[in-house]
């Protein structure tokens, strides 16, 4: 366990991997554990991935204040300076790809390259799916499409008794949740000045692929890939396709 200060909370995270710098933003509740293993793995082949939990969730302190997703772009920023890393690419997922893209704004000078998975802009121009698996921990119908899950259950299962106990309850939830639902980038999606990526499963019952569409059309300079037969756990379900796309993009 790794840990250093930034602002009021502290960020527990590692580091893996050499070369350019790769921040990697998880989603809603989940840790840095929940990218899983292999796929790092893949990425810290060609880049220093800079990994880390959100503030409530993982072994990063839960917050003290109820706070905002440009807050948390604040924390992944913060992370950054205290890292002695002046610039990255940023790849977040979910939660993590509104952070992402808040960081991309307020922070252009510190991103080289943006990646998006499976999220949203918010506000009045997106549409949450079905999340409800965060809420009642039926997290394989949430992340995985159904022939995935039986094709790979046994390997599932121990993937979420490792990564669950680390995901964020009660309270700590209920801040994310807020902060999630308080996202909303819809009219200043066009000042994104970062070359970015977004990828996406065709399946995703809990961020849909629509989503995506929106972001592709709002920022200016950008690539979409939907990925077949993937749903919200694409970057677990489909690791090598994900790590592909990432490479020859950043490359």
């Amino acid at each position: 366990m790794t840990q250093i200060t930034v602002g009021d909370i502290e960020i527990d995270y590692e580091i893996q991997g050499s070369g350019a710098p790769l921040l990697m933003i998880m989603g809603l509740s989940f840790s840095r554990r929940d990218w899983g293993k292999k796929f790092i793995e893949l990425l810290a082949r060609n880049y220093q991935l800079v990994l880390f939990d959100n503030r409530d969730a993982g072994l990063t302190s839960q917050s003290p204040r109820l706070y905002s997703i440009v807050d948390m772009a604040d924390d992944a920023a913060g992370l950054l300076e205290a890292l002695n890393i002046p610039k990255a690419h940023v790849f977040g997922i979910s939660m993590g790809g509104a952070i992402a893209q808040q960081f991309a704004l307020k922070y252009p000078d510190k991103l080289d390259k943006l990646i998006l998975g499976c999220t949203m802009a918010g506000g009045n121009c997106s549409q949450m799916g079905d999340i409800s698996g965060v809420m009642n921990g039926n997290l394989l119908d949430l992340l995985f499409t159904p022939t995935f899950i039986q094709n790979h259950r046994q390997e599932l299962t121990e993937f979420l008794a490792e990564t669950t106990p680390l995901h964020s309850r009660g309270a700590a939830l209920q801040r994310q949740l807020q902060a999630f639902a308080s996202h909303d980038t819809c009219h200043t999606l066009s000042n994104i000045q970062a070359t970015t990526l977004i990828i996406t499963g065709d399946k995703d019952i809990a961020i849909p692929r629509s989503n995506s569409d929106v972001l592709a059309a709002k920022i200016p300079n950008v690539k979409l890939e939907i990925i077949a037969d993937a749903a919200h756990g694409f970057s677990f379900s489909h690791l090598d396709i994900t790590a592909d796309l990432i490479h020859l993009f950043l490359q």
